[in-house]
């Protein structure tokens, strides 16, 4: 049986991760790439002036095949779990994290600016709308209420467990209730900036990409507790099973914010050279 100082000291070890954790998020990261890799050739269609006369076979099973998948409950159920695994991720490192406030307060800085590059994208054209209040930034302000509900309750450790189960199964509960993981909120084409209030809260969308606080927010706590519950020790649950099978998943999940910054980038422009070379033109 390992001694509390054994713990501590994998805890302080960087190099020493909870393999399964990162290999979950690794995991919804490259399902999630498949996800707009369909979106792209779903939408090829608009993306080229001679489409419609090049017709190349393989380009055009591709984009059969995604417009199936765009159309089929496979995508509309599994988009919303692997958002929620996603999200429920953060919540769990969010349990392992000594400094939230920190990070929560980084990725809000670097979710502004990357809100402002994808103006910029829309501007050349490229995008149809900005992103307003994206995944980033909804993980940021999701980050900072959970340090939040942390120390308002850290001084009991029971109710500092207890707290993120119950406000995040209220949470995620009344989202089901109300109908919120169906995006059939109001849904502004053009940005209202007296909506911007409703844009965060998530009773109101906009942009490409667009998560509303609530209830995501929820996901993230039950993470949260989650990871106070099941991870007090810091160390994996199934270390039996863990080996070099897994080592690109957990690569990309040691990478989650990276690979999607430049994923819809990388996939669209491998999308598009792809093309380029079979003979279609923008």
């Amino acid at each position: 049986m390992e001694s509390v100082s054994t713990v501590n000291a994998l805890y302080r070890d960087k190099r020493r991760r909870v393999w399964e954790l990162d290999f979950l998020r690794g995991l919804a990261v490259i399902l999630m790439c498949f996800d707009h890799l369909m979106f792209d050739f779903a939408y090829i269609r608009t993306w080229f002036s001679n489409f419609d006369s090049v017709k190349n076979p393989f380009v055009m099973w591709m984009r059969a095949r995604a417009l199936e998948y765009m159309q089929s409950d496979l995508r509309f159920y599994g988009h919303y779990i692997f958002v929620f695994l996603f999200l429920f991720l953060v919540g769990t490192s969010c349990a392992f994290s000594r400094d939230n406030i920190r990070r929560g307060a980084a990725l809000g800085v670097f979710s502004l600016v990357f809100t402002g590059a994808t103006f910029i994208v829309k501007a050349i054209g490229i995008l149809d709308d900005g992103i307003i209040f994206g995944i980033l930034h909804c993980i940021a302000l999701c980050i900072l209420c959970a340090a939040a509900v942390d120390n308002l309750t850290r001084r009991n450790k029971y109710v500092n467990i207890l707290v993120p189960l119950a406000l995040g199964t209220a949470i995620c509960a009344a989202g089901i209730g109300l109908q919120y993981w169906n995006m059939g909120r109001p849904y502004d084409m053009v940005f209202t900036p007296a909506h911007m209030f409703d844009y965060i809260i998530g009773t109101h969308g906009f942009g490409d990409d667009w998560f509303g606080l609530f209830p995501q927010v929820g996901a993230v706590l039950l993470g949260v507790y989650f990871g106070k519950a099941a991870y007090s020790a810091r160390v994996s649950l199934v270390p039996a099973i863990d080996g070099k099978w897994n080592k690109p998943f957990r690569f990309v999940g040691r990478h989650a914010l990276l690979f999607y910054v430049i994923h819809q980038v990388a996939i669209a422009g491998l999308v598009i050279l792809l093309c380029l070379c079979l003979g279609y033109r923008l």
